[in-house]
């Protein structure tokens, strides 16, 4: 019996593997608070806790836990090591651990489930059982971009399913998805970053797929004495069908319109190919010339994503042509310099470069231990340039730095980013060596498997591109398993002999022995059960959560407020559910004022307070949960106007948290003005301005100010500078000019 429950627990493990490289790129709902990443990483957790499992319960059957030593122990140690301290000593040590809610990638519980993944893998996944699980990474991709590839023609899935089988188009979206495809993974350049991992695996299980190598793929022994030339794979049915889909992968890339992608393909693949011409010579170009000229052939069709480059493909050759023909007289240069910030919309990498130097002063204030894990979307606050207000996203949250080296340096600081560093160069060290030794054969000797000379080379420049994509963002689950699993990969195809760390049980005691067996395992099954049922309920929370969440925003108080206080028994550890819930209760307090049930509107007013009391004691550096308190107090101020107060402290303290957000210091003027305090109004209506010249509100508000004060000549010094500054057209300056006049 123990023998069969070890065999049955490391089938399990494997599959339990298999899982995830499928079904983790797919998984999404439309029930949730965020549909994609959310449930992407629960699945994590949940495959994580039942790996770990099956993972212990093999090992109380063989007496014996094993872990095996690899290469990257000592940079993951200590990239740990950095975490869990930058997560003790954080701003918000809540979200340091479980991540900035609705996707908690990037958290210390989600690096700590990719570590285990990772031990896992390497010390149960054999060697044979690589192959099939690149194909099904591979399955799972080819499900992914051909959903992608559909809604680039408008037909989506997603929709599909959304509108239960009954409208097979885009119109579930508010993003333009056939501009912009994203398929399952929720966002254009995450699907990209995806999609340029997958390209080179394809190609290299392509090259592969027709294997006449007889060499053993099983055993202590992984090398045979064949030389490093005999590129000997025979072009079947399995070789066409990958590279097919690599230009399946290719192209939809392309559909995703991300530069950050098409640039890590550009230059990760001819890399990869000119490696693979140095290890096999002329001998494998008769297969990589006809992939080459598949890609150039699909972006030369399809157009890229780089304005330098796409001018010179069919559809902008199209577009001249027409052009010629419809208007044979030359229109005239654009010589006033506009562009897209000229019609309202900021280009993503100007407001990149301001991120990033916000990303750098938080690094340069707190540079060991940043200040903590997963907190730059309150940390950004505080470092945050005035500039950022001069963009069209600028009252945009920014959770990350959107270049995940500057996130590392400025919410774990220097010791997190250079252990992150130290893991990243290492592993590149490990894998140049190995290439260059394949490379450098000269005599017949012992050399690796040639099937994974190409399949660990085509791994190492898809691992490459993850951290290219990085550069310009950030990882997300799918991209986050793969930069973990791929090294766990590919040390498992190359290292002949690895060594294991062992716990053993000693001693022969027979049937007691079986007995404390059945014990432990018992305890294992159970805690295994246990938290699978807490995952559970946590997601259950956060569906619950969401449907309160759109039912505030609707107006339907009553209804949110019973389903926010569901979402919070089932998870009362989370901080936005209280936050979220103040609102309904401040305003159902409002109405029962109203209606003269002084008793019922005091109790629903302790609860708004109440519910912003906890938000704040678990998330103290949370400028949106000031923002909330504040709108708490004001509308409980028409009950009670001495709350006008506490909604004035709350927003000092959100103006302490965030000096440069003009809309805090607007907001301060309104409250001010409330309280008859028109020095401070006008102060704060000065300091927004300074911070967005542009900021129509604040302009508006001086002229109403101004004029009820009999201060006509500033009233309309402020309603012209919005007519000549911001919009000739606003009726509402044009009218209080006209009343002025």
């Amino acid at each position: 019996m123990i023998d069969f429950l070890e065999r049955l627990s490391g089938r399990f493990l494997r599959f339990s593997f298999y899982v995830l490289f499928f079904l983790t790129p797919l998984i999404f709902t439309p029930w949730n608070y965020e549909l994609f990443e959310y449930n992407k990483m629960m699945l994590v957790y949940a495959l994580t806790v039942i790996v770990f499992g099956l993972w212990l319960l093999q090992s109380i059957c063989r007496k014996d836990f094993k872990i095996a030593r690899t290469p990257l122990d000592i940079p993951i140690v200590l990239f740990l090591a950095s975490q869990i301290i930058s997560t003790v000593f954080s701003m918000d040590p809540h979200v340091s651990l479980f991540g900035y809610y609705s996707r908690f990638n990037g958290g210390l519980l989600s690096t700590i489930s990719y570590i285990i993944l990772y031990y896992a893998f390497v010390t149960n996944i054999p060697r044979e059982k690589i192959g099939r699980m690149l194909g099904v990474s591979i399955l799972s991709g080819a499900i992914v971009a051909l959903w992608a590839f559909l809604e680039h023609f408008g037909h989506s899935f997603s929709c599909f399913a959304i509108s239960q089988f009954t409208k097979f188009d885009v119109s579930c979206w508010v993003q333009d998805v056939q501009n912009r495809v994203f398929a399952t993974l929720g966002q254009p350049n995450w699907l990209a970053a995806y999609l340029t991992i997958l390209i080179p695996i394809a190609i290299g299980m392509g090259l592969t797929a027709g294997s006449t190598d007889k060499q053993p793929d099983s055993g202590k022994n992984h090398k045979s004495k064949i030389t490093n030339q005999n590129y000997n794979f025979k072009i079947g049915g399995k070789t066409y069908l990958y590279f097919l889909l690599s230009l399946l992968f290719f192209t939809t890339l392309l559909f995703t319109r991300s530069r950050s992608g098409f640039i890590a393909i550009g230059i990760t693949l001819p890399l990869f190919f000119i490696s693979l011409v140095f290890l096999f010579k002329k001998q494998i170009l008769k297969d990589l010339l006809p992939i080459a000229l598949g890609l150039f052939l699909v972006s030369f069709i399809f157009g890229v994503p780089i304005n330098q480059l796409n001018r010179f493909t069919l559809p902008e050759l199209s577009k001249k042509s027409e052009t010629a023909i419809a208007t044979p007289v030359a229109e005239p240069v654009n010589t006033s310099g506009s562009s897209v910030i000229d019609v309202g919309i900021t280009e993503s990498g100007t407001i990149r470069k301001i991120v990033w130097k916000g990303a750098i002063d938080i690094a340069l204030h707190n540079p060991l231990i940043g200040t903590g894990v997963e907190t730059f979307a309150y940390s950004y606050y505080q470092y945050r340039p005035a500039e950022h207000n001069m963009t069209s996203e600028w009252d945009f949250i920014y959770n990350k730095a959107h270049n995940e080296y500057l996130n590392f340096a400025a919410t774990t600081g220097f010791l997190g980013l250079g252990t992150y560093s130290a893991f990243i160069i290492t592993f590149i060290v490990l894998c140049i060596l190995y290439i260059v030794s394949c490379i450098s054969y000269k005599e017949k000797r012992e050399i690796p498997n040639t099937k994974y000379q190409i399949l660990n080379t085509s791994l190492f420049f898809a691992w490459l591109s993850i951290l290219i994509t990085n550069f310009f963002g950030f990882s997300v689950v799918v991209i986050q398993i793969l930069f973990y699993l791929i090294p766990a990969i590919m040390i498992v195809t190359t290292v002949s002999d690895l060594k294991y760390r062992s716990l053993k049980i000693q001693g022969n005691l027979g049937t007691i022995a079986t007995f404390v067996q059945y014990g432990f395992g018992a305890v294992v099954i159970g805690s295994t059960i246990s938290l699978l049922y807490m995952l559970a309920q946590i997601w259950r929370a956060d569906v619950i959560f969401a449907q309160g969440y759109h039912e505030s925003r609707s107006q339907d108080t009553i209804q949110a407020y019973q389903n926010i206080r569901d979402a919070i028994n089932l998870n009362s550890a989370e901080p936005l559910y209280y936050d979220e819930l103040s609102q309904p209760a401040s305003q159902i307090a409002m109405a029962l004022y109203d209606e003269k049930d002084s008793t019922s509107a005091a109790e629903f007013a302790r609860q708004a307070i109440q519910a912003s009391n906890e938000a704040l004691l678990i998330s103290p550096s949370n400028v949106n949960f000031w923002k909330s308190r504040t709108r708490v107090f004001y509308i409980l101020a028409q009950i009670d106007p001495q709350y006008l107060t506490d909604a004035l402290n709350a927003l000092l303290q959100a103006e302490k948290l965030a000096p440069t957000d003009p809309k805090i210091r607007y907001n301060l003027a309104l409250l001010y003005e409330k309280q008859k305090n028109m020095d401070a109004t006008y102060r704060e209506l000065d300091a927004a301005a300074r911070l967005k010249p542009d900021y129509r509100d604040v302009y508006l508000a001086q002229a109403l100010f101004y004029s009820k004060d009999k201060k006509l000549k500033e009233a309309q010094t402020a309603v012209e500078y919005i007519l000549n500054r911001i919009d000739p057209n606003d009726a509402d300056a044009k009218q209080i000019l006209k009343d002025l006049k």
